[in-house]
């Protein structure tokens, strides 16, 4: 019967008794059967709370001996494993490292990996782990250390989270002129949400072309107003999904990076009131142009912003949310004028100006009575902070 299992899920609750808990597990695994042939999923979690990593943090030379053993036993125990996946213990360095060493130990044979939190590499010269298709990790707050390093060659999903400005500053030493992702199909990239660590463009213009021939799924998440990730990219002309959140920089930066058709484009325009408007209203229509985006566009729009009905009538834009002060009739208008509206909510509805007959049970009861033709499938309208 064990001999058929193929996905292994370790739980530890809570990591005072860590070591106690690996050996027990390792034992009764034992029992069951010296090897695990067949199994390629690990799962290991371990549970977390505040005064265990205190005790670990006292005790760290000692924790991670006593802990170090178990990376070989879990290795033996489970030869073939081929995907990884670590998850708790957050901010333990303790137990990052170990993570770290466990990855280390399939390093050769691992396609997947996935840490929610950082992952500690500890063993120079770094090791690539060459055979990674997948790889998910989160940087941490810990300085000077190094995290997984895998083939550009292999990799077919890319997620990482939480980046520090020291990874794109560490770029520049990189040799080559070129780095070619030949199977990446699925790239996404967060930053801390109240940084603003690319400030300084010329820090980056050495950085190499990023060639990413077979991209479908693009996602940069927070990116302030420069991200030299998608500076530096060539991306494909036709793309699946696009899903940008950041300033006026880096949203300008994506109308320029050769994409030409998206059937999905998703984007947040985190502005401000030095942005020029005039150029603003220009980087959206041709970002939403109907010949670029052709299916589903959302585009998200704060209150610096200042939009006519007219500035998209001709988008493909899908999906709206806008944060401008405006009254109802100006509701109107947008709902009317946007064919390809199917959903639109909106944040700062100024109500004193008399209320327009809406079929909208919520604004007057009376389901199915419109007064003015909507020209888009609305299906759904949403409306906050309304100001009395």
């Amino acid at each position: 019967m064990f001999d058929k299992v193929k996905t292994v899920h370790i739980t530890i609750q809570a990591n005072y008794y860590s070591v106690t808990s690996l050996h027990l597990i390792c034992s009764e695994m034992e029992k069951c059967l010296k090897q695990w042939p067949n199994v390629i999923e690990l799962n290991l979690c371990f549970g977390f709370n505040y005064f265990s990593r205190l005790r670990a943090d006292r005790n760290i030379n000692r924790y991670q001996a006593s802990m170090q053993p178990y990376v070989k036993t879990i290795g033996e125990l489970l030869p073939r494993v081929s995907k990884l996946v670590l998850q708790g213990a957050t901010q333990c360095e303790v137990l990052d490292e170990w993570f770290g060493d466990l990855a280390l130990h399939y390093s050769n044979q691992l396609r997947y990996l996935d840490r929610d939190y950082c992952i500690v590499i500890d063993t120079p010269p770094l090791q690539t782990f060459n055979m990674l298709t997948n790889l998910n990790v989160t940087f941490g707050e810990f300085a000077n250390y190094s995290t997984a390093c895998a083939a550009a060659s292999q990799l077919q999903h890319l997620r990482i989270y939480n980046i520090p400005c020291s990874v794109d500053e560490s770029l520049p030493a990189v040799k080559t002129t070129t780095i070619v992702f030949p199977e990446l199909r699925y790239l996404l990239l967060e930053y801390p949400r109240a940084s603003n660590v690319f400030a300084n463009i010329k820090a980056h213009a050495s950085l190499p072309k990023l060639k990413l021939p077979c991209l479908e799924t693009l996602h940069i998440l927070f990116g302030g107003n420069y991200c030299p990730v998608l500076a530096c990219a060539v991306l494909p002309t036709s793309m699946k999904s696009i899903n940008i959140i950041g300033q006026y920089g880096i949203l300008s930066v994506l109308d320029k990076c050769g994409v030409q058709r998206v059937e999905k484009l998703m984007m947040t325009a985190l502005l401000n009131p030095t942005n020029n408007a005039s150029d603003t209203k220009n980087l959206i229509k041709s970002l939403y142009d109907c010949n670029r985006v052709t299916r589903y566009g959302c585009l998200r729009l704060d209150k610096t912003l200042t939009l006519k009905p007219e500035d998209l009538e001709t988008l493909t834009i899908t999906h709206l949310q806008i944060g401008m002060e405006m009254d109802s009739a100006m509701v109107i208008a947008f709902i009317t004028k946007l064919s390809r509206l199917v959903d639109i909510k909106f944040t700062n509805v100024s109500m004193e100006d008399p209320v327009l007959n809406l079929a909208d049970p919520e604004i007057n009861g009376d389901i199915g009575k419109t007064v003015v033709p909507f020209a888009a499938p609305i299906n759904k309208t949403q409306r906050n902070r309304f100001q009395n």
